[in-house]
């Protein structure tokens, strides 16, 4: 599946030009950290890991900026908290920023 993306957001868009899901997120810490804030996909995509793969996206791009991640919605806290190497770029308030 192609992915779109534009600043703070992932998503695809259906044959007729429509947003059929999408992540959204918001730069913390003057950028160094991207909040997690909403995943959703139209339920004619839903259970295919669309949603799985836009977050592998976020977290690949994040990887290679050096950017930590704050996961806010209830689906990116899930993904983080079964999965390790997400959990190594994870950012709490009052962490530190190296």
């Amino acid at each position: 599946m192609e992915f779109e993306i534009e600043d703070r957001r992932i998503f695809h868009l259906n044959p007729t030009q429509e947003v059929d899901a999408e992540l959204t997120y918001q730069p913390l810490e003057n950028g160094r950290v991207w909040s997690i804030d909403s995943t959703n996909v139209r339920p004619e995509l839903q259970g295919q890991g669309v949603a799985g793969q836009m977050l592998a996206l976020l977290v690949e791009r994040a990887q290679q900026q050096g950017i930590k991640l704050r996961p806010v919605c209830s689906y990116a806290k899930k993904k983080f908290m079964q999965n390790a190497e997400y959990q190594k770029l994870e950012w709490h308030d009052g962490d530190p920023l190296d």
